[in-house]
């Protein structure tokens, strides 16, 4: 799943990253791991980071409470302006919603992207009991057992909007913008 040369750059943690096995891969940008000392990412190198990535990225982040370490990268890619989506806490389901993202960040358009992004996000967290499932990554994980052009449709089709803070996601999945659930049609 791992994308040529995204139209829209991708910002995530290197944890997130690498689970996807996007580490390398074009128009992805990977905050560096946080210095054992701090603790915490350094927010310049944050900073830098959004700026090489530029102004449309979008960052992906896991919930601070889920990594500390990471909170900057939410926190400034948030004051700079940029659309933020909050990942699932766990690694592997994490990974998986990041490079299905990047598979679809090369040839989708910027809202669509964001919008296909919204309800994967949600997917990757939510029971999967009523998918077909496949096993994904090295913790085999399981994911929907669809191609990602197929995932893609159907995401566009199961997107709601969020009635609280204009973003929107999969029904009965939280919103990746604020966390509230998305509104049922």
């Amino acid at each position: 799943m791992t994308p040529e040369a995204a139209t829209v750059a991708l910002v995530m943690s290197h944890e997130v990253a690498e689970a996807a096995g996007l580490l390398q891969a074009d128009g992805v940008h990977a905050a560096p791991a946080p210095a054992r000392r701090e603790g915490r990412v350094d927010g310049d190198a944050v900073i830098d980071l959004l700026d090489i990535a530029g102004r449309e990225a979008l960052v992906l982040a896991r919930p601070p409470w889920a990594d500390p370490a990471m909170a900057p990268l939410a926190a400034i890619s948030i004051v700079l302006g940029h659309d933020l989506l909050w990942l699932p806490p766990e690694v592997p389901a994490a990974g998986w919603a990041a490079a299905l993202i990047a598979a679809w960040a090369r040839d989708s358009e910027p809202d669509d992207l964001l919008r296909r992004a919204q309800v994967a996000v949600g997917l990757a967290g939510m029971s999967p009991v009523n998918l077909p499932l496949r096993p994904w990554g090295e913790d085999e994980v399981m994911v929907p057992a669809v191609g990602s052009d197929a995932l893609a449709r159907w995401c566009d089709c199961a997107w709601r909007p969020c009635r609280w803070c204009g973003a929107g996601g999969a029904a009965h999945a939280p919103c990746p913008s604020c966390g509230e659930r998305a509104e049922m049609p």
